[in-house]
């Protein structure tokens, strides 16, 4: 995906303002949207800040923007 220069830099994670659904890759860890099997982009687990394995994944527009 090529980035326009209308589209802003997809914000940091911030894990503890995550949704359940962004916290398990439902929905998009930036912008919230609803992601499938095939548009999502791994983001990779990690820990949230109280050491809970998190899965975030990002729609294709936000991790493109994200680079």
């Amino acid at each position: 995906m090529v980035r326009s220069s209308n589209d802003a830099p997809a914000p940091p994670l911030a894990p503890g303002n995550l949704t359940e659904e962004q916290r398990r890759g439902a929905a998009c860890a930036h912008c919230g949207a609803p992601l499938s099997a095939r548009s999502a982009v791994d983001l990779g687990s990690r820990p949230d800040a109280d050491g809970v394995r998190i899965f975030p994944r990002a729609c294709p527009r936000c991790a493109a923007t994200a680079r």
